[in-house]
């Protein structure tokens, strides 16, 4: 019997176990049966309504569990107004690129503004109710009865329906308002200002959507048959049919214009139509080709003359009314494009200049800029610092700043004997400008050949002297090597006056030695020191005179200044000699040294109004 009992208690026992384990098992699938259908009603129920969490942090919002970026799709209906907001996400990509607006009486839809869709948005987010108004109140139902706003908005799953009805009494601005599944409340002046704007306050209003810098050609066809069309081309713009540089300033009005241009309100196709039956017509292209903009400009906007009407056609339509400065930077020809600077760079742009000598033996001026200033090759290999840097900036300005006295032309196979040639590397993938000069023509103006598209410029001498290499230009432009205070002049010389002056300080006092009989005007004189004293060269341009400088015109004049010796050996001269007007101011040079400047033009003014306070009494003889 013991065998038979032990045989049927561990079969007993066996079973027992399977039950334990089979109720085990079943308790775990269980849960993840009810977690999965949690789940389930959370993604495909729950997602749709507003949570309880929500509710109750945001219970006061107009729009409880709305977020900006959750929101994809906004349909708004003003009676026959309908149109769509519609978040567009790049091919291929998650990220939103911007919105999409779809008009009812238009099929195609067109970008919509980003800004002003966005303050819809943040406007919906934050809404708040001012106060909440009864189920069933007459009042509510009077003031919706024929909402002037219905709209749907959104995000994901979840979605809201909604409608704006009258005005609310209090307060002021503020209007009733319904939204599905949350009830009827007044809402702020805010958001019923937001959800009135139509369809065209969403319009984006950029005319043509590239930067300036995105445009790569621009072809303008006006009805007087001058148009023009611009290709860029590396970093600088060409005349396309005379193979010219344009001018930079020129070309970036344009460019800006077109870039610029504002939709300031909107107008029907056909009425747009009709408003440029004859019109320029410009076609916008991006680089490397790129989106095209084809544009139908002219006639005045209907109700506003200062307007024009301008019809986009491509990429997508819009007619619309915008700033006659439009119009206005599309008038240019191809001869005012035509650009007389030597330089396209500007002077901030220039990182190294290296001005030589073509044909024979002579000076080597080469620059690159260092950190904040600049650094000397040649002749010398060192840093410029304080004034010297300064002088190298101004060397920099000029040459960017340097226009031709008339329009360049381009003549094929036209000889230009060089004597100096300016080579110019930008900042921009170090590309170079250069510039080759020849020798003075008879009329003073002297030819240079710009090689970037074989432009011939004449220029002034005085303009052209900054591209032959003058190692003075690197000067500081301090005049006076050992400094003098005004105080301590005792005589002045002047021979820039009617008639020449001499003065000398006798006890304290100014007198007039010549012509005598008149007495000094010493807040004159001292003016005249003390400029004299702190005086500073605008620019160095040259080593010595070559005769080209005036200093030996009868216009010439000279200001000396006599100084007291400390030691009591003598008195010490120091002396200005002024040559012929040019760009900035007069030519001058000290007696002391033959290097060339240009002196401010003050400085020779008060030297040559340097008169007596008895001057009318000279009578003819001034």
């Amino acid at each position: 019997m013991a065998p038979v009992v032990r045989k049927y208690a561990v079969q007993i026992v066996r079973q027992r176990v399977a039950v334990v384990k089979a109720r085990a098992a079943v308790t775990p699938t269980a849960l993840i049966v009810l977690a999965a259908a949690a789940g389930a009603y959370a993604y495909f129920v729950d997602r749709r309504t507003v949570s309880d969490a929500d509710r109750a942090a945001r219970g006061r919002d107009v729009f409880p569990s709305l977020r900006v970026d959750d929101v994809d799709r906004v349909e708004l209906e003003h009676g026959r107004d309908v149109f769509t907001l519609q978040r567009e996400v790049d091919a291929g990509s998650e990220v939103p690129s911007g919105w999409l607006l779809t008009l009812k009486r238009r099929e195609k839809a067109e970008m919509a503004d980003t800004a002003a869709v966005d303050m819809l948005l943040r406007e919906m987010e934050f809404a708040t109710r001012i106060r909440q108004i009864p189920d069933g109140a007459n009042l509510a139902r009077v003031a919706l009865d024929m909402p002037r706003v219905r709209g749907r908005v959104r995000a994901g799953a979840l979605q809201y329906r909604f409608a704006l009805g009258a005005d609310a009494p209090r307060p002021d601005g503020a209007a009733y308002m319904s939204v599905d599944g949350e009830g009827t409340f007044v809402v702020n002046r805010s958001l019923r200002a937001q959800l009135l704007r139509g369809a065209d306050a969403y319009r984006n209003r950029t005319v043509v959507a590239l930067g300036p810098s995105e445009i790569g050609r621009i072809e303008v066809h006006r009805p007087d048959g001058q148009g023009f069309t611009l290709e860029r081309k590396g970093r600088s713009v060409r005349i396309a049919g005379v193979s010219l540089r344009a001018s930079r300033s020129a070309a970036d009005h344009i460019f800006a214009a077109l870039v610029d241009a504002r939709a300031d309100s909107f107008l029907d196709e056909a009425a747009a139509k009709q408003a440029t039956e004859t019109p320029i017509t410009v076609s916008v292209a991006a680089g490397d080709e790129g989106q095209v903009h084809e544009l139908r400009v002219g006639g005045a906007c209907p109700g506003d003359a200062d307007k024009v009407v301008v019809l986009r056609t491509l990429p997508s339509v819009m007619a619309a009314c915008t700033a006659r400065t439009l119009v206005e930077a599309l008038g240019a020809t191809q001869e005012s494009l035509v650009d007389a600077s030597a330089l396209w760079a500007r002077a901030d742009e220039v990182e190294q200049i290296r001005l030589e000598t073509v044909g024979s033996a002579g000076p080597l001026v080469e620059l690159a800029r260092k950190a904040g200033g600049w650094h000397e090759r040649a002749p010398q290999e060192r840093d410029l610092d304080g004034e010297e840097s300064d002088s190298a900036n101004s060397l920099a300005a000029a040459l960017a700043g340097a226009r031709a006295v008339e329009t360049p032309r381009a003549e094929p196979g036209e000889k230009l004997i060089a004597v100096a040639r300016a080579s110019i590397v930008v900042d921009r993938d170090s590309q170079k400008e250069v510039i080759e000069v020849a020798s003075p023509s008879g009329d003073g103006t002297v030819l240079a050949r710009r090689d970037e598209d074989g432009a011939v410029l004449r220029f002034s001498r005085e303009c052209a002297r900054h591209f032959v290499p003058h190692p003075v230009a690197l000067r500081p432009s301090t005049l006076w090597r050992a400094p003098f205070d005004a105080g301590s002049v005792i005589a002045v010389d002047d021979a820039c006056t009617p008639l020449p002056m001499h003065l000398t300080l006798s006890g304290g006092n100014w007198v007039m030695r010549t012509p005598r009989g008149f007495a000094a005007d010493p807040p004159a004189i001292a003016d005249l020191t003390r400029a004299v004293s702190h005086a500073k060269a605008v620019a160095w341009v040259s080593e010595n005179d070559d005769g080209s400088f005036g200093f030996d015109r009868a216009s010439s004049c000279a200001v000396t200044l006599s100084l007291a010796d400390e030691a009591e050996s003598g008195p010490h001269r120091i002396s200005v000699a002024f040559g012929a007007d040019t760009e900035g101011g007069v030519f001058a040079h000290t007696q002391d040294d033959p290097a060339v400047f240009v002196a401010p033009q003050y400085l020779r003014d008060l030297a040559a109004h340097l008169q007596s306070r008895d001057a009318s009494a000279l009578g003819d003889a001034w």
